[in-house]
């Protein structure tokens, strides 16, 4: 399964429309919050499966979504609730906790990733308020047998 993971879009659909313009045979986006509203925009305009979580800046959508996915457990959340701007140690202990495979956040608008302890640790960065000399930028996450996560940087 071929992912799209973005996050910390803000309601900047032009951002949106140009990443979605760049994917090809992707079968499921993931938003990790800040504007929910943006995840409800792909599923209209691009008919395609989308799940995301609200962020720090979202009134709605759920806090965090354990799913199954080809035999891996994806867990998802915005990070503000783990601090994931100081550091990463609370949400790798949570994503332990509940048996996940690969942990995908956002918050801190710097795209991250990381191995350890057979666990995938992902922040595909913003698509439209990149932080700390980070470009805009999106994940591609392809879950076969392995779990292979690339970028995508926007200018």
């Amino acid at each position: 399964m071929k992912i799209a993971v973005v996050g910390d879009s803000h309601g900047k659909l032009q951002y949106i429309d140009e990443a979605m313009k760049t994917l090809e045979g992707i079968e499921l986006v993931i938003h990790t919050g800040d504007h929910f509203s943006d995840l409800e925009y792909i599923q209209r305009k691009y008919n395609i499966k989308a799940l995301g979580v609200r962020g720090n800046c979202d009134a709605k959508g759920e806090a965090e979504i354990i799913e199954e996915i080809n035999g891996n457990r994806v867990f998802l959340c915005h990070g503000h609730q783990y601090n994931v701007k100081s550091n990463l140690h609370t949400i790798f202990y949570r994503g332990k906790e509940i048996g996940a495979d690969l942990v995908i956040f956002g918050h801190s608008h710097v795209p991250c990733y990381g191995k350890e302890e057979d666990m995938i640790l992902l922040n595909p960065g913003s698509i439209s308020e990149p932080r700390g000399g980070s470009k805009r930028s999106l994940a591609i996450v392809e879950i076969e047998e392995e779990i292979k996560v690339s970028f995508i940087e926007f200018e």
